[in-house]
């Protein structure tokens, strides 16, 4: 009801058999027997490491939104080299303003047979992005806009990117943004390493504790071709500067997601 999906109703006996039949009708299943085996079902293929705070009928509404989006788009079957030079592609575009990158990200996706859409977040759900497939040649990157600011989103991004080249085509890969690095798995932590080196490289690594003012990360992000919001949340992620430094170079998310929620 409150993402709109179904109307706002009273709970009560007289109208539950209706909106029983509308929940089916949302998540394309015929019966509740076959939404337990398999919206409930996928709780077997993701852990949720914020178990207090989550459920899975609010990440299972977060799921279903993105797959109604994703099965209105018809795309090429799925091809790793082009999702490869997409995503080289893709990390070009981190220096753009939203109305500029998000069209060019969305093309570059479906060209490879990888479907993105972004869904906002729902209560309760805690997800940042997922990766999945939704058969064999059509793979589905969905983001949440969790976090709300540019470092987060491009991190993300590159994340659920790096589980679609990586890993296996049966799992579904759904990520929490500040899950306990202990309770991850080593897909995750590969996943984790694989976008943290993709947008900074190891060669430059060395030159993150030598950026002190906002000039030196200005200019640092402009040799390596990124936003300097990344950099700024990479330097606060390893603890190398506060976390209140710097965050006027990050793009907030206020104005982001009007343009990349709508069309």
């Amino acid at each position: 009801m409150n993402q709109g999906v179904i109307p706002k109703c009273r709970l009560i006996d007289k109208n539950k058999p209706d909106l029983v039949k509308k929940l089916l009708q949302f998540f394309g299943v015929a019966s509740p027997e076959d939404w337990q085996n398999y919206y409930a079902g996928m709780e077997v293929a993701f852990r949720r490491t914020r178990e207090n705070q989550s459920d899975v009928g609010a990440i299972s509404t977060w799921l279903r939104l993105g797959e109604i989006k994703a099965e209105q788009l018809d795309s090429p079957k799925y091809s790793k080299p082009k999702f490869e030079k997409a995503v080289r592609e893709i990390r070009t575009l981190t220096v753009l303003p939203p109305e500029e990158f998000e069209p060019q990200m969305q093309k570059l996706c479906w060209e490879a047979g990888v479907v993105l859409v972004l869904v906002p977040s729902i209560k309760k759900a805690h997800v940042s992005g997922v990766a999945r497939w939704l058969n064999p040649h059509k793979a589905l990157i969905q983001l949440s806009l969790y976090g709300k600011t540019n470092d987060r989103f491009w991190f993300n991004f590159f994340h659920e990117a790096a589980h679609i080249l990586l890993h296996d085509k049966e799992n579904i890969f759904l990520d929490e943004w500040n899950s306990g690095e202990s309770l991850k798995s080593e897909q995750e932590r590969q996943a984790d390493k694989w976008s943290r080196e993709f947008l900074i490289p190891p060669e430059y690594e060395g030159e993150l504790a030598k950026l002190k003012s906002e000039t030196d990360v200005i200019d640092f992000a402009k040799g390596i071709s990124i936003n300097p919001g990344i950099v700024v949340g990479r330097l606060q992620h390893d603890h190398l500067i506060d976390p209140s430094w710097m965050n006027g170079l990050k793009v907030k998310f206020g104005a982001l997601a009007g343009i990349l929620t709508s069309g």
